[in-house]
C-alpha cells in the first residue's frame, strides 16, 4: 500500500510539474540524491538564513526544513500561485513563504528586517528564463548573500554558466545522473 501510495503521489506531482512547465523546467520531482548534491556543502548545524528561489512543489524544500537547525529560517519565493498555496501547508515555523519573483530578495529581506542570507538555492529554470530577468535575479542573489555564503543552482544543461560566471567567480560544478532528467549543480562561493 505505501508504494502504491508513494506511486501516486509521483505521478500527482508529476502532473502539476508537467501543466506548470512554462515555471517549473521540468516534469518529475528532484530525486534525493539530487537534494542531497544540491545541499551537501551547507553547514546545517549553524543557525542560517537560506533563501530558497522556485521551490516549485517543494521537494528541495523539504530536505532544507528536515536539515536546518530549530533556530534557522528558510525564506521561499515561488511565482507559481498554486504552488505557493502547497508550500504554506507545511506546517513548519522556519517557513516563510513569498508568491513572488526571485528577484525581490531584497524588499522581502528588508520586510522581515534581515540584513543578508546565508546561502541562496535555486531550482529555477534558467534556462527558460529572459536574458534580462536571469541577470536581475542573479545580481540581487549575489547582493543579498553574505560574504563566504553560497548560490546553489541546479540545471540540466550546461547553457546558463555563462550567465552564473560574472556574478561568482568561484563556481564548482557537480554532476548526478541520479535524477530524472539528470542534473548538473553549481555550488558558487561569494
Amino acid at each position: 500500500m505505501v508504494k502504491t501510495m508513494t506511486t501516486r503521489l509521483k505521478l500527482r506531482d508529476s502532473v502539476k510539474l508537467i501543466k506548470n512547465f512554462k515555471t517549473t523546467g521540468t516534469i518529475t520531482p528532484s530525486s534525493n540524491r539530487l537534494a542531497e548534491r544540491l545541499l551537501g556543502s551547507i553547514d546545517f548545524s549553524e543557525t542560517l538564513v537560506i533563501a530558497e528561489l522556485g521551490p516549485g512543489n517543494g521537494c528541495i524544500t523539504r530536505t532544507i526544513l528536515q536539515r536546518m537547525n530549530k533556530d534557522s529560517v528558510l525564506i521561499c519565493f515561488e511565482v507559481n500561485d498554486d504552488f505557493a498555496s502547497e508550500l504554506r501547508t507545511i506546517a513548519d515555523p522556519r517557513l516563510r513563504v513569498y508568491n513572488s519573483c526571485a528577484s525581490s530578495i531584497q524588499g522581502i529581506l528588508n520586510e522581515l528586517e534581515i540584513l543578508e542570507v546565508d546561502h541562496i538555492v535555486s531550482s529555477l529554470p534558467l534556462a527558460m528564463i529572459d536574458d534580462a530577468l536571469i541577470e536581475n535575479i542573479l545580481s540581487s542573489a549575489k547582493s543579498n548573500l553574505k560574504e563566504g555564503g553560497r548560490f546553489l543552482q541546479y540545471q540540466y544543461s550546461l547553457a546558463n554558466y555563462g550567465d552564473i560566471k560574472p556574478f561568482f567567480s568561484d563556481i564548482k560544478l557537480k554532476f548526478t545522473l541520479r535524477n530524472m532528467p539528470p542534473a548538473f549543480v553549481y555550488d558558487c562561493l561569494k
